[in-house]
């Protein structure tokens, strides 16, 4: 592989691994990899600047921008701060301030990294107006309202506060305990685990009902005070917002010299495990504000600041068994029971194992002795087996034969590394898709959440979703808690979900294989759900997005009778089982659009599903039969490529108005 391929692959990873992070709430590696990574595409980048690429992961901030939220451009830019794992890098740092900086005049402010989520509170009047999360650094999405339910933010300021607009940033988070709590919850109800304290915040702050986001145990650090003015220092901003009643930090230190600010690294990182929430490490601010203006910034990152950044924390201790769990699908997880240890602050007794894959690929064995490493993670996972402490007694683990709730055989397709409970009726697997039936991207039935499903399976009065739609106001009343406001409100709410349309309930029904896009694509292809039971595999072939595995999943599904009862019975109820196109048909039918850049006001996906639901086929790579490229700020090689194939480029405003949208 020569530089250049090393270079597109490097980039694909990165933008892989940024969108999971960012939008899937998920990390598919360690930050430690992903800061490798990320140094050496930026290493190449720097020897070949033939390859300059705009839209490289070294010149953009990861995007958390997510659909169904206003779009506000940010009056300052949320730029991303350089991660380092070295020493030595710290004081090329202030080697680098100080060939600007006279090196008796600077002065650090060390703060611990915290890791949560990023976020801009603006004030107008001493009233707070809007918050808006950091997206992609030149946009983010409002979540004013969600933020309005954490109560450490101040709605209103003192009148000897500035009464002129300004931002406070800071960082949502949750603490260890809380997420410990409601990761207890989550997998209990869910049957999902969370993977960290982080991506925990960020889901909570892009739910659709503050009240359901006020349920989240959310607090929030301030760290800075934006305005245009860059008078003053950093630290007396800290002492602004601590008397203005923002939650600040109380640790936090100045330093006068880099000696100083690695004493305070290594003095946190011996703290790091009391403290109540998570650090990854400590970030390094010239405290003038002046200075910080003269020292400027890349496109990506401030010259006045770095992070330096712990190394994942890792003990020893024994695997003493693997349980495990089940999940909506039915696929059924491994999970590793351990010695309990100490890690982090807390004592870890057990630890994810994903896949059957992964426990052959690490050669795990019980009672083996293993690593186990905490990333920036609060759940740990099992990194290494030491071999030279496996005892000479030890057996293989070998995935179930049977479902660990119901019973059932289970069953393993050639092309998956899971297995899976394929009862429907197994109780683990029913409570978990009512749950995504009646989730928001699918049917959106308000005020049906996990207290209530479980109240009813226990009750006996819903055995699958269509029982949902046969539910009496009186029966809900005879549920213990469940007043008469109550059940009319949950009645309510079902009846209102009839009318979503087949494409959300075709995602609700959970069918293997299909998440929103192919439903989408399913519900425009078929129209109606006759014709879906009526479709061979060879015609769910030719719908669009769909290949011969979703195919084979779909001809199963629509042609087992308990499934078409089920269904039968939901349209008997009234619910909503065609499609009705969008007003004025599909105007873009039969094309292919690319999306690049970053848009004024819609996220990637928004316009993913503006275009789509105008009947175009959306692409991720530019290509001769590309018809249009939608183009926004900052459009790296796609623009360059459509620009010589002669692709016609248009805007976000020029959409809007072929579509008629406001």
């Amino acid at each position: 592989m020569n530089d250049k391929q090393r270079i597109e692959e490097l980039r694909k990873i990165l933008r892989t691994a940024n969108d999971a992070y960012y939008r899937d709430g998920h990390s598919p590696m360690s930050d430690a990899e992903f800061d490798r990574l990320l140094r050496e595409l930026r290493d190449l980048e720097e020897a070949h600047p033939e390859f300059d690429e705009p839209d490289s992961p070294t010149n953009r901030v990861g995007s958390d921008l997510a659909t169904g939220f206003k779009k506000i451009t940010h009056r300052y830019p949320m730029l991303s701060i350089q991660n380092t794992y070295s020493e030595e890098e710290v004081r090329d740092f202030h080697r680098q301030v100080t060939e600007k900086i006279p090196e008796t005049e600077v002065e650090y402010v060390c703060e611990p990294k915290i890791d949560g989520v990023a976020m801009c509170l603006v004030y107008e009047n001493r009233k707070l107006t809007v918050a808006v999360t950091r997206g992609d650094g030149v946009q983010g999405d409002e979540v004013t309202q969600n933020i309005r339910t954490l109560k450490t933010i101040p709605q209103t300021l003192p009148k000897d506060f500035p009464a002129d607009r300004f931002e406070v940033r800071g960082e949502v988070y949750m603490t260890k305990d809380n997420f410990l709590k409601f990761n207890e919850y989550s997998t209990r109800v869910f049957g999902k685990e969370l993977q960290n304290p982080r991506n925990t915040a960020s889901g909570s702050l892009k739910l659709k009902d503050p009240r359901e986001a006020a349920l989240r145990p959310l607090d929030f650090f301030a760290y800075n005070i934006l305005t245009d003015d860059a008078e003053g220092n950093h630290w007396d901003n800290l002492e602004k917002l601590d008397k203005a009643k923002f939650p600040v930090n109380s640790l936090r230190a100045k330093a006068r010299s880099v000696d100083e600010v690695m004493r305070v690294c290594e003095k946190w990182q011996k703290l790091r495990d009391d403290l109540p929430y998570m650090i990854d490490g400590v970030v390094i601010k010239v405290n003038s504000l002046k200075q910080q203006a003269a020292l400027g910034r890349t496109a990506k990152s401030p010259k006045w600041v770095i992070a330096y950044k712990y190394k994942a924390e890792a003990v020893e201790t024994v695997l003493e068994s693997v349980s495990f769990q089940v999940g909506r699908t039915g696929v059924v997880t491994p999970v590793a029971n351990l010695k309990p240890v100490h890690l982090g602050g807390t004592v870890v007794k057990r630890a994810t194992l994903h896949n059957f894959d992964e426990v052959e690929r690490l050669g795990l064995r019980v009672p083996d002795t293993v690593t186990v490493e905490k990333g920036g993670e609060i759940i740990p996972k099992i990194t290494s087996v030491v071999l030279e402490k496996r005892p000479k007694s030890t057996h293989a683990i070998i995935p179930p034969k049977s479902c660990p709730v119901c019973g059932e055989a289970l069953s393993k397709d050639e092309e998956e590394v899971a297995w899976r409970c394929d009862n429907l009726q197994c109780p683990a697997q029913v409570q978990r898709a009512i749950l995504h039936f009646a989730a928001r991207g699918a049917m959106n039935i308000e005020n049906v959440g996990p207290a209530l499903v479980d109240t009813l399976l226990e009750a006996g009065l819903i055995r699958d979703v269509s029982d949902l739609y046969h539910l009496k106001q009186e029966e809900l009343e005879q549920l213990e808690r469940m007043a008469e406001k109550s059940a009319a409100n949950v009645i309510a709410s079902i009846e209102g979900s009839k009318a979503r349309g087949l494409d959300r309930l075709l995602f609700g029904l959970g069918i293997r294989y299909v998440g929103k896009t192919t439903a989408s694509a399913l519900a425009r292809h078929f129209k109606t759900l006759d014709r879906l039971f009526d479709a061979t595999p060879e015609e769910f072939v030719a719908a669009p997005d769909v290949g011969e595995r979703i195919a084979q999943s779909l001809s199963d599904y629509f042609h087992d009778p308990k499934n078409r009862k089920r269904l039968e019975r939901l349209r008997d109820a009234g619910v909503k089982t065609d499609y009705d196109a969008p007003e004025g048909g599909q105007p873009l039918a039969g094309q292919t659009w690319v999306i690049t850049g970053t848009l004024p006001t819609w996220g990637r996906d928004e316009a993913r599903e503006i275009l789509e639901k105008a009947g175009a086929k959306v692409s991720e790579s530019v290509s001769k039969k590309t018809t249009m490229l939608l183009a926004g700020e900052a459009a790296g090689s796609k623009l360059d490529k459509a620009q010589k194939l002669g692709i016609k480029i248009v805007s976000e405003k020029d959409v809007r108005s072929v579509l008629g949208l406001a």
